[in-house]
């Protein structure tokens, strides 16, 4: 095993079950894959998202861990705002990085503005599929 733990962002999520080659391996040689409950909640309620899709995303979820939001832990507090108001991140991604740094997990995203995060922050970036 390549000793990788990733937490999934939304976009991961959706090109992951679309069939993204890349995201494929990483997920293929990862120990330890998990997803935000608030990437759950960006996916599941996509207003196109199909039944066959949902269907999907729960054969997916009893592969992986969700990571909850903990409201009774300071310091996941404090990673969150200094996501949100150093890094300039919007909430839900704020979130995301923090349950990440938290669970010593690496972001895996194609999104460009978790670039901003620096180390001890963890991010590893992925090509996503063209557009049909």
């Amino acid at each position: 095993m390549s000793g990788s733990r990733y937490l999934l962002d939304t976009n991961a999520i959706i090109q992951l079950l679309k069939g993204n080659p890349q995201l494929a391996l990483l997920a293929s040689k990862a120990d330890f894959l998990a997803a935000s409950v608030i990437a759950e909640l960006e996916f599941l309620s996509f207003r196109g998202l199909s039944d066959a899709d949902a269907a999907l995303y729960r054969a997916f979820r009893s592969r992986i861990w969700i990571c909850d939001v903990p409201s009774d832990d300071p310091l996941f507090t404090h990673m969150v705002m200094e996501a949100r108001k150093t890094f300039n991140l919007k909430l839900p991604d704020a979130i995301i990085a923090a349950t990440a740094r938290a669970n010593d997990l690496t972001v895996l995203t194609a999104d460009d503005h978790f670039k901003l995060l620096p180390p001890p922050w963890q991010v590893h970036f992925y090509t996503p599929l063209p557009p049909p």
